[in-house]
């Protein structure tokens, strides 16, 4: 995993799955630091899952921010098939 500039994209239909599978992979996502599960597209396009600050995912904001600990959806599609 690693931190990616990235922005907020809409949650896919099978959100639930990914945070799932996000979780597993990244068990320290479940502390209560600020941050949230965020469905992000990095500059380079890679579609994906990381941390955000709550204030930037909740606001819905479309400019690019440090997003933490990255991995791309298909990584987490790969991992639950």
């Amino acid at each position: 995993m690693e931190n990616r500039i990235a922005r907020n994209r809409k949650s896919p239909v099978n959100e639930d799955m990914y945070i799932h599978e996000y979780l597993r992979r990244n068990p320290s996502a479940k502390k209560t630091d600020g941050l949230d599960i965020a469905a992000v597209i990095t500059k380079d396009g890679t579609r994906g899952h990381g941390l955000l600050s709550e204030e930037f995912n909740r606001s819905h904001d479309r400019n690019n921010h440090i997003v933490k600990d990255f991995i791309p959806d298909s990584e987490l599609k790969v991992k639950n098939k």
